[in-house]
């Protein structure tokens, strides 16, 4: 049985089966919200776990002749990925088929889907918020999007019956959804997420490269919670850092500014300046966390 009020698909496909991808399939899975599941990912140890879990109905390497016939097709693929996904699934696809995506910098596929090849395919971009340091099919777990936000970036001529299809599927997985401009999009989360990923990294590496690397082992629940994010995929992050370059390296620079003050303010022992700009953060995040 298919979620209340969602039509249900007779076979969506899901390219990519990580942990957001795998994930998806087993909540498609659960929901009903698809009779049968087609999977493809090109990672041979992926496979075998995703077979194991029997995350979804027919599994290959690469995109073939049965892509023809899903109504929908998630690509769930790292972003750096979709130029070369896009071309390897263009020969597949069908005339009515839905694209989505769930990449976390939505202005390159946007750019992507303009050109001349992609003329008549329905694409809405989609950024479901939500994940976990861990990665790969091994980590994928019902329910990961119940209760997060889904943001869907469809562009001006977009078909809105496509944009309310997308949109309805994610709230059948309890999905927050809203809309918004690709670039807006682009430039919100390289604040909101690429940098403290970038951050939560870099720190981390200051600290195994300071003359007291084992001081880790020593740490409390402190650093602990601001790094956890540094155990995600260095291959994902990577891809998002470079395709977000230009939004990620503006939100750099304005970190180091910060950094400029709280040095100048240490420098000259100015405890009172600290104080103001160490109360401007906490009371941000206390207004944000209200």
């Amino acid at each position: 049985m298919s979620a209340p009020g969602f039509r249900q698909f007779d076979t969506l496909a899901v390219v990519g089966l990580g942990l957001i991808g795998g994930s998806f399939a087993m909540d498609v899975r659960r929901l009903g919200l698809a009779k049968r599941i087609l999977g493809y990912d090109n990672n041979s140890e992926y496979r075998a776990e995703i077979s194991s879990r029997n995350l979804v109905d027919y599994l290959a390497e690469a995109p073939d002749a049965k892509l023809a016939e899903a109504q929908l097709v998630m690509l769930a693929v790292p972003v750096k990925a979709f130029a070369d996904v896009l071309s390897d699934i263009r020969p597949h696809l069908s005339a009515s088929v839905i694209l989505t995506d769930t990449g976390s910098v939505k202005s390159p596929l946007i750019q992507m889907m303009l050109a001349p090849e992609y003329a008549g395919i329905s694409f809405v971009g989609g950024h479901p918020i939500a994940g976990s340091e861990n990665f790969g099919p091994r980590a994928a777990r019902e329910n990961l999007f119940s209760g997060k936000r889904c943001i869907l970036t469809p562009e001006m001529g977009t078909d809105r019956n496509v944009v309310s299809t997308v949109c309805e599927m994610w709230e059948s997985m309890g999905s927050m959804v809203s809309e918004m401009d690709a670039e807006d999009h682009d430039q919100m989360f390289a604040s909101v997420s690429h940098l403290p990923h970038l951050l939560a990294y870099a720190s981390i590496q200051a600290i195994a490269d300071s003359s007291t690397p084992e001081a880790m082992s020593h740490s409390g629940a402190g650093l602990k919670d601001f790094s956890r994010i540094a155990s995600s995929s260095p291959e994902m992050w990577a891809d998002i850092f470079l395709e977000n370059q230009e939004n990620l390296l503006s939100r750099m620079n304005t970190f180091k500014d910060v950094v400029v003050k709280l040095e100048d303010a240490i420098k000259s022992n100015d405890k009172e300046k600290l104080i103001e700009l160490l109360t401007q953060a906490k009371t941000e995040r206390d207004q944000w966390m209200t």
